[in-house]
């Protein structure tokens, strides 16, 4: 038997021969033949897809050639796997963000699509974008007709023999055209390549690329994403060898530094209502944001609370678990007097705002409690205008607390919904705030406070003297109240956690 195999071994290697291309012509009718072969799978699998999706993919086949990018496009998603050009159906209530850029931009844009998770539409470019030369030729194909909150941009690897001044005026000509969309601009240095990464380049190329880009860019007033810079260091860890391109490790490190820099822009847009959107901390206060975030989670379970209180510092200084530390248990005698012995849990986090509320909610704070009752006192913070968020519109304040109150109820089916109006502010009636937080607490009271299992409580009257001031006796900085104001809140909770 053996010896009958060993006669018909050459004819097997002659056949097994026979598959392999034996010149390059031959290889490529090879590739063009199994091309041909995933093209029409693929407009099959395509005639399934909503006609939206139809005609993103159709873009895709007009923009990113035959020859490489295509093929290996189809042939992903036939194996259903996720890609950089993936279709993305907008969440309206998100920003939209465009990436373009070369190969290095499409190796990190499902990290920073992870990234932005929840808090962007994240989109790129329909194709390896290639050189200057190719931006100002197909710029309107890769804008489209949608609008674009946030746009990141990079030319460089591709132009890295163009001329300096061909480039420079390139780059002007793009961005000129990507500000006058209206989004939040920002531009992408070139990554560094080590001597040797590609035969006809050096790292003094893309050097003298940034320089001119960074001129430009300071010209039209665009945010640079140094991603050079970022990546230099980590060089040798993360660049393949003998490549400009990354290894996924590499692309990962990139991605969140994209995501990073974009996700400062996302609390500052004025084109969506970021009081809804789920964020993580955005300014700085007296204590680790995520530490109080992993405390509450380390104690809730075990604590059971009968009741959640949900806030920012106001709420976070009345007292209560997580121990509020020298910040907290300003309130201390009311918290007992009116809690005793029952079981409450403390969700009150300085500085924060709606949407950092709405964070902490999908990150699991309530996840699997069962509250008789949920005190929601927020909104305050969110009037705040700093170079990390915008100030809200009452109209926004008011659909954050909105979203609060429905992601509680969710959570916590049952529970009774107690909803303060925000407290007033300022030593006078004439602090400005004053009336901002009367529009918005005269909406919450039409609005959430109709919700069914809602209870509205406005006792801004309880702050105020005669005059509209708010004594020093109560609130000493005219915002946070001191044990005899947090009595005013308790007694006016007794009755509405007893009924």
């Amino acid at each position: 038997m053996i010896f009958r195999l060993l006669l018909l071994l050459p004819f097997f290697v002659v056949n097994l021969n026979a598959l392999e291309p034996t010149n390059a012509k031959e290889a490529a009718e090879k590739k063009a033949a199994a091309d041909k072969v995933t093209a029409e799978k693929f407009a099959q699998w395509k005639a399934t897809l909503p006609v939206e999706q139809q005609a993103w993919e159709t873009v895709l086949e007009q923009n990113m050639g035959t020859g490489f990018y295509l093929p290996l496009y189809q042939a992903d998603k036939l194996k259903g796997r996720v890609t950089a050009w993936d279709y993305v159906k907008d969440d309206p209530k998100l920003p939209r963000v465009l990436l373009i850029g070369d190969s290095i931009s499409r190796g990190y844009t499902l990290a920073t699509k992870k990234a932005l998770e929840e808090m962007a539409n994240v989109h790129r470019a329909p194709e390896n974008c290639g050189p200057t030369a190719n931006g100002i030729k197909k710029l309107p194909v890769w804008l489209g007709t949608g609008h674009w909150d946030i746009i990141h941009f990079n030319f460089g690897i591709h132009d890295r023999k163009t001329a300096l001044p061909d480039y420079e005026q390139r780059l002007e000509t793009i961005t000129a055209q990507l500000k006058a969309t209206g989004a939040q601009v920002i531009w992408a240095s070139t990554t560094p390549v080590a001597e040797g990464g590609m035969k006809d380049a050096t790292d003094a190329d893309l050097i003298a690329r940034n320089e001119v880009a960074a001129r430009v860019m300071k010209k039209h007033e665009v945010k640079i994403n140094d991603l050079y810079g970022a990546m230099l260091p980590h060089l040798a860890k993360y660049q393949n060898p003998k490549d400009v391109h990354f290894g996924d490790p590499g692309y990962d490190f990139l991605g969140k530094q994209v995501a990073a820099v974009i996700g400062k822009q996302i609390p500052l847009l004025t084109t969506i209502n970021t009081a809804t959107m789920p964020m993580g901390k955005l300014e700085k206060d007296g204590y680790g944001w995520e530490e109080r975030h992993e405390a509450v989670l380390k104690i809730k379970d075990e604590l059971n609370p009968e009741i959640v209180l949900i806030g920012d510092s106001i709420t976070h200084f009345w007292g209560g678990l997580p121990d509020g530390g020298k910040m907290g248990n300003r309130g201390s005698e009311s918290w007992q007097s009116l809690f005793g012995k029952r079981s409450v849990l403390n969700l009150g986090f300085g500085w924060d705002r709606t949407q950092n509320v709405l964070k902490r909610i999908a990150l699991g704070e309530l996840d699997g409690l069962k509250p008789k009752a949920i005190v929601i006192h927020i909104g305050t913070n969110n009037l705040a205008g700093t170079v990390n968020a915008r100030a809200s519109t009452p109209e926004e304040i008011v659909a954050g607390i909105t979203g609060i109150i429905e992601q509680a109820q969710s959570k916590c089916p049952g529970a009774k919904i107690i909803l303060m109006a925000i407290f007033p502010r300022g030593k006078t009636s004439a602090e400005p705030k004053r009336v901002i937080l009367a529009s918005i607490n005269a909406q919450l009271a039409t609005g959430p406070a109709k919700l069914p299992g809602v209870t509205f409580l406005d006792i801004t009257d309880k702050w105020l003297t005669a005059d509209g001031s708010i004594s020093k006796d109560i609130m000493p900085d005219s915002l946070h109240p001191n044990q005899k104001g947090y009595k005013i809140w308790a007694e006016a909770l007794q009755d509405a956690l007893e009924n």
